[in-house]
């Protein structure tokens, strides 16, 4: 199945690579419906078609109504399978022109999507086999009645999912669905990190990036234990999501490590960015769709405000995360492993700012931002949470009400903007 979380190493990323597409499935299914529809037709022939002859469990009357049974099937099959293709073009298109072209590679990792896809071709190839054993002018006796009531069977079958991948294929389109799939998935911690202090000493080795391309993942489990016996920090220098060129420092060493293929098999790196990225990525396609929304094409200040909503929930779920200046990400499972830019700030602060500058034009959606962010300090305050986190929240609000101010056309947008804000700084005031 497609990896639903950060890759782990090079592996998952082949792994990832080979399965999270159109054609893995379908392929597996044109080479298995062949081999599956011999197989029932051998069941049919030894013993199983017989068997329900005699005891008058059969579809036909004659040689000629098996063949017209199973033609029409096929045909059934083939033109299922070209309604479902075209619909997943027009709804892939409206994605595209609407919202980005993420969105797609997200709905392609949908298991149902691909399971659809394998499944219908898997039914006309399985019908094709079938249909070509049958034999109009044989008796009724010998014609495969066990083949056919497995074909008839599978056809039931196919149709129902059809209805259910159409079902699945037009709630695509209704895009609040995947924005609020993409909130829950970004409020999870793909790695979790603590604060501690930077390393001080020299960084004595650096491995470089092998390739150009995005960091993918790294499994830092495996990493842990094929350095169990190295002393020393290791620094990842660049975070899941980040663009590395081709000889750029990737992982630096305290000590110079006996083997480097080993650490270079945790960290996978591919051609372009993609949600196996986890939660970076989740939160940039937030973002994404929200500046898509709010483009003079498609204006859809509703689309933004959902995405606003559920980037104040990703926030919720990561405060934990937060590192204060002049201190370092950690893995928590091994302090050894430097991460810089994997904590709270590395995850939110430029996708904010992006947020920032394309809402600065619209007082609605600014003032949404405003005021989750005071919602969220003053749900985090409860909790305890570092008064620097907080002091970064009021940072981020007040930076979209000068914005969104300075941008408004309106004297009664803009006292609405105060308005929003001032309640963020009676917030503060009701903390101290």
């Amino acid at each position: 199945m497609a990896a639903k979380g950060p890759l782990r190493g090079i592996s998952q990323y082949v792994i990832h690579r080979l399965v999270a597409n159109y054609w893995s499935l379908p392929l597996i299914a044109v080479f298995g419906a062949p081999l599956l529809g011999a197989a029932v037709l051998w069941t049919d022939r030894a013993f199983a078609g017989e068997w329900l002859f005699e005891r008058g469990v059969t579809l036909l009357v004659a040689g000629d109504a098996a063949q017209d049974l199973a033609i029409a099937i096929v045909g059934v099959n083939a033109a299922l399978l070209t309604l479902y293709w075209s619909v997943t073009l027009i709804v892939l298109t409206l994605a595209t022109a609407n919202l980005g072209v993420r969105l797609v590679d997200r709905w392609l990792d949908k298991v149902l999507t691909r399971v659809s896809v394998a499944g219908l071709t898997f039914c006309l190839v399985f019908s094709i086999v079938v249909l070509s054993r049958i034999d109009p002018e044989a008796s009724l006796a010998e014609l495969p009645h066990f083949a056919l009531a497995v074909l008839f069977a599978l056809e039931l079958v196919n149709i129902a999912m059809l209805g259910v991948a159409i079902h699945d294929l037009g709630r695509t389109m209704f895009v609040d669905r995947s924005i609020a799939h993409l909130g829950t998935e970004a409020s999870s911690i793909a790695i979790p990190v603590v604060a501690a202090e930077p390393f001080a000493g020299e960084w004595r080795f650096a491995l470089p990036a092998p390739r150009e391309g995005y960091v993918e993942g790294m499994d830092l489990e495996r990493l842990r234990k094929r350095l169990a016996t190295h002393e020393g920090q290791v620094r990842f220098c660049a975070a899941p999501g980040q663009h590395v060129l081709k000889g750029e420092p990737l992982v630096q060493f305290e000590y110079e490590p006996r083997k480097t293929k080993p650490v270079l098999r945790t960290v996978a790196i591919g051609d372009f960015r993609s949600s196996v990225q986890s939660t970076v990525y989740q939160v940039r396609l937030l973002v994404e769709v929200a500046s898509r929304a709010l483009s003079p094409g498609i204006n859809d200040f509703y689309t933004a405000l959902a995405c606003a909503d559920q980037l104040a929930a990703a926030m919720a779920g990561h405060a934990q995360t937060w590192v204060d200046d002049g201190l370092v990400a950690v893995y928590e499972h091994d302090p050894r492993f430097e991460l810089p830019g994997q904590d709270f700030r590395g995850l939110f602060e430029g996708p904010l700012k992006a947020f920032r500058q394309a809402a600065a034009d619209y007082p609605s959606v600014s003032i949404r931002i405003i005021e989750n962010l005071a919602r969220l300090r003053t749900l985090l305050a409860e909790q305890g949470c570092p008064g620097a986190l907080l002091q970064f929240f009021q940072t981020c609000a007040a930076e979209m009400h000068a914005h969104a101010r300075a941008n408004a056309e309106h004297d009664s947008d803009r006292a609405d903007i105060d308005r929003a804000f001032d309640k963020c700084l009676l917030a503060v005031a009701g903390e101290a």
